[in-house]
C-alpha cells in the first residue's frame, strides 16, 4: 500500500509476500520497486533501518530506547515483531515512526513469555512456534 510518503508491504517492494530484505543489497534491490520516501516491511520479525543515498544503501546501527532523526533520503524501515522475534532478544519489537519530528524510535518491551507459551500449547499450534518465543529465534 502507497500512501503519501509511506509504502508499506508485508515482504518486500518487489515481492511483497515472501522476498527477505536481509542485506543493504537487496534493500538497494528494491528501491525501483517504490516512489515514495520511506518503504515499511515486515517478514524478517527483525528491526531495521536501510538508508539510501545516492547509489549506496547502508544498514543504520539501531538500538531500543535511542531515538534518532530519520535519514534525509529515502530508506526501507522494518518495526520489528511484536510476536516471534528473530533477532536473539525475545521482547517484543516496535517503532515510533514520527513523521512530523522526523525521527524514529525502536523499541523493546518485555511480556508474559511463558503465559504466551501455555497459551499457543492450549490451541494446538505448533511447538516450534511457542519455543522459539524463549530465544527470539
Amino acid at each position: 500500500r502507497t500512501e503519501g510518503e509511506l509504502t508499506a508491504v508485508h515482504a518486500s517492494p518487489r515481492d511483497p509476500i515472501w522476498e527477505y530484505v536481509v542485506s543493504a543489497e537487496v534493500a538497494r534491490a528494491n528501491l525501483a520497486e517504490f516512489s515514495t520516501r520511506i518503504c515499511l516491511f515486515g517478514h524478517t520479525h527483525y528491526p531495521v533501518l536501510y538508508a539510501a543515498t545516492d547509489a549506496e544503501v547502508t544498514r543504520v546501527a539501531t538500538a531500543p530506547g535511542t531515538r534518532m532523526a530519520l535519514p534525509a533520503g529515502r530508506f526501507l524501515l522494518n518495526p520489528g515483531s511484536v510476536g516471534q522475534p528473530r533477532d536473539g532478544n525475545p521482547d517484543s519489537s516496535y517503532t515510533v515512526l514520527d513523521l512530523d519530528a522526523a525521527d524514529v524510535e525502536f523499541r523493546r518491551v518485555s511480556y508474559d513469555i511463558g503465559r504466551t507459551q501455555q497459551l499457543m500449547h492450549e490451541r494446538h499450534l505448533p511447538t516450534w512456534l511457542a519455543e522459539r518465543l524463549s530465544h527470539g529465534r
